[in-house]
């Protein structure tokens, strides 16, 4: 999602990440959520399901600060933007995850 919700800001020629920022579709998108939601649909074999919308709230909220502090402080993502977003995202479901339990 921040691929496609804002600019790339880095290098372009050194960046590992500006060339998968253009490729990007509006399928793969949906295939990333069919993977999402069959991630979450084994998780909820173990777990009951307020546990997981908890964690999930988490990950969502995060992510949405980390989008709005990205554009306010860059204007864009760079590659690090997206692997410390990917970081703090997980961290972010296991607080709530555990929050909840």
């Amino acid at each position: 999602l921040i691929i496609r919700l804002l600019a790339h800001v880095g290098d372009s020629a050194t960046s590992k990440s500006k060339p998968l920022a253009g490729q990007i579709s509006n399928a793969g998108l949906l295939m990333a959520l069919a993977w999402c939601l069959a991630a979450l649909g084994l998780a909820s074999l173990a777990l009951e399901p307020m546990n997981l919308i908890v964690a999930c709230g988490f990950a969502a909220l995060a992510l949405l600060w980390l989008i709005n502090l990205f554009h306010r402080r860059l204007r864009g993502f760079t590659g690090d933007c997206l692997g410390a977003a990917q970081q703090v995202c997980e961290i972010a479901f296991y607080l709530g995850l555990a929050v909840s339990l």
